[in-house]
């Protein structure tokens, strides 16, 4: 205990110190925010790659897409590059608006935004899923004068198509930018892993990886004008140190606080809580083709094993209960729990599926989800199945469960707009083409596919009326808790705390904070 102490306490200091070095080296005329945040999940700022949520946040403010939810939603839209739509048939066309410009003074034009969506299909890297499903090809995709023109193989809901057109992977690249960095036909991927070439509110300057990452107001920013000068976001990986800086005045926003933290932060002066409910959830998945997870019978008793309200108040609570993959405030959520906690079932069910003395497996879980793995063993143990936890680095982790290379493992989840359609095809349509033309989904990671489940979600897609749409979810959601290698465990709650200098900070239930909205006393 005596060394954790220290360990922290050394930890803040060297913080401290770096945090001071920064303000520094700034003129005192410039309004800096600096944010505490995890960046371990961070692998890259290009829009065409990027596809965790933190980078998400961050090239959205980096790079403009052709629309936007409107600030605090997740259901309106509004426009950004496109300042106006139409749909015809297969066809959807945007009408690129005047005067934008990139962060070197280029124009933003039709073609540059035919090319960064070209770019995003001929990249091939994971989000591409979310232009892929409408079977769009870099020949679907065309500049005709001010326009841009997508053609579909289908004529999809219109509300369906501009959600996914919100996504950071819509993002428009600067093309003159990214083919001066072009290796080996990468497009600039390289080079803008750790660079910008948008036209958003703010540009990148640099990032230091596990350190910190430092943006400035883009000049020509054809928006709202950004009151912030510059933006700072140092690691802090651990909550509790983001608490301390943030009583201590070093950062202005900590990013990533526990809800057992909240009311500490609401009885300090000078400070004050942001909660806010998200699309975001974690959740608990078993490989198909790790024996005995192929059997039906087992994978119920995994379920039944599991005590979620435990593993909620493990790690401090104000999250909420969560049994299925469309989140809570979400059109056609579904609140019944097939698998309410019950050792004894698992234990009926292990023995008629012939483990009767259990079975051997590994979980391998994020560092950042840790405590969640240890509850999740104990639990998984008791009823007889030996559980070896392995603990990595969430890049490493991506990198195998894209690979189908996890037996089960436990991570997190966040919808990339707010229609049931995408958390239906990631979680129950294994035949949603990603990478290369290889499934990339959530299901596929764990190789599980269900013929009927996928004609389900195909099927909802194009259908008008609400109601008929929400019975097929509610229907889908009930045969998947029974059937799926899925266990969701709760889902998740933004837990910020702010300096009471940050003003009009937005969050919406996908994690979007559209910046140049926020403001900063002096």
């Amino acid at each position: 205990m005596l060394k954790n102490k220290r360990t922290l306490i050394l930890s803040l200091m060297l913080t401290l110190a770096f945090v001071l070095a920064i303000m520094g080296s700034v003129y005192s005329a410039e309004k800096v925010m600096v944010i505490g945040m995890n960046t371990s999940t961070l692998i890259s700022l290009d829009p065409g790659r990027t596809a965790e949520y933190e980078g998400s946040l961050i090239v959205n403010n980096v790079y403009d897409s052709l629309v936007r939810f409107k600030p605090g939603s997740a259901s309106e839209i509004e426009p950004v590059l496109a300042e106006s739509w139409e749909f015809s048939g297969n066809n959807v066309t945007f009408t690129i608006r005047d005067g934008a410009k990139f962060s070197n003074g280029d124009p933003v034009d039709a073609e540059a935004v035919a090319y960064s969506l070209k770019r995003a299909v001929k990249l091939a890297q994971p989000p591409l899923w979310l232009i892929a499903q409408f079977g769009v090809t870099e020949d679907s995709i065309k500049a005709i004068g001010n326009k841009v023109q997508i053609t579909m193989d289908k004529a999809y809901s219109p509300s369906l198509v501009l959600s996914c057109m919100t996504y950071s992977v819509t993002g428009t690249v600067n093309p003159k930018v990214a083919e001066e960095h072009n290796v080996e036909g990468d497009m600039g991927m390289a080079y803008l892993t750790e660079h910008s070439a948008g036209s958003g509110p703010y540009v990148l300057v640099s990032w230091e990886r596990n350190q910190k990452i430092i943006f400035e107001r883009n000049k020509y920013y054809w928006g709202h004008k950004p009151e912030i000068d510059k933006i700072i976001i140092i690691d802090v990986p651990e909550s509790s140190s983001q608490l301390l800086q943030l009583k201590g005045g070093t950062i202005d926003v900590a990013w990533n606080l526990r809800g057992d933290q909240i009311p500490d932060v609401e009885k300090t002066k000078g400070i004050y809580a942001l909660s806010k409910p998200q699309f975001k959830f974690i959740y608990l998945a078993m490989n198909m083709q790790t024996p005995p997870i192929d059997n039906v019978l087992v994978r119920r008793a995994v379920k039944y094993a599991i005590d979620t309200k435990a593993i909620m108040k493990a790690i401090g609570g104000n999250m909420l209960e969560l049994h299925t993959f469309i989140p809570k405030g979400m059109f056609a959520s579904y609140d019944g729990d097939e698998f309410p906690y019950n050792p004894e079932k698992a234990k009926e069910l292990l023995a008629e599926a012939g483990y009767p003395n259990g079975f051997e497996i590994t979980l391998t879980v994020p560092d950042f989800l840790s405590t969640e793995g240890t509850v999740v063993k104990s639990y998984l143990e008791q009823v007889g199945i030996k559980t070896n936890l392995e603990v990595i680095a969430y890049t490493t982790l991506l990198a195998k469960y894209r690979e189908q290379g996890l037996e089960m493992v436990i991570a997190r989840w966040a919808p990339d707009y707010g229609d049931p359609d995408g958390a239906a095809k990631q979680f129950a349509n294994s035949r949603v083409p990603g990478t290369g033309g290889i499934p990339q989904q959530i299901d596929w990671r764990n190789a599980y596919a269900n013929p009927e489940f996928a004609d389900m979600v195909e099927k909802a897609a194009f259908i008008q009326d609400k109601g008929e749409r929400e019975k097929i979810y509610i229907d889908l959601q009930k045969k998947w808790q029974s059937d799926s290698v899925f266990k969701i465990l709760y889902q998740m709650a933004s837990q910020l705390g702010l300096n009471d200098r940050v003003g009009n900070f937005i969050v919406n239930e996908l994690v979007q904070t559209p910046w140049e909205l926020i403001t900063l006393k002096d």
